[in-house]
């Protein structure tokens, strides 16, 4: 099984986006451990170095959802490693915490407001866990 962690700037607002947050959350339960680690601001301090980081931003590695989910599997080892997803809060990255990324991901070259960045990762990362389990979800 996957384990994920995701850091983000600020709790996320009650709301349409958070119930669908927590939906996608117990749909993906069966294909990954996934934490949720909620802070003030991105510092290096909160990266664990055994983890792996993806930062997220719409400067970073596209691809699509079939190659992400394989993707998924390299970056973990195969389940080994804690994938560690970063989002920028409203006032984006540090920079310098760029540099401590083992990969950089764009969910778009859009920009998305934080709380919607994160509902279209929990849905990527929940489309990817059926992908690889062989399930319908993905057509």
């Amino acid at each position: 099984m996957q384990k994920i962690k995701i850091i983000t700037v600020g709790k996320m607002k009650r709301g349409p986006l958070k119930d669908l947050v927590d939906e996608l959350r117990k749909r993906f339960g069966p294909y990954a451990k996934v934490k949720e680690l909620v802070v003030n601001e991105h510092t290096a301090e909160i990266l664990k170095e055994q983890d792996v980081t993806i930062m997220l931003t719409e400067e970073g590695k596209t691809m699509g959802s079939m190659t992400f989910a394989k993707t998924l599997l390299t970056w973990s080892e195969h389940g080994q490693r804690e994938l560690t997803f970063v989002i920028a809060g409203p006032f984006g990255f540090n920079r310098d915490l760029l540099k401590h990324a083992d990969h950089v991901l764009s969910l778009s070259p859009m920009t998305f407001p934080h709380e919607m960045a994160y509902v279209i990762l929990l849905e990527q990362l929940y489309r990817a866990g059926t992908i690889l389990a062989g399930k319908t979800y993905h057509y």
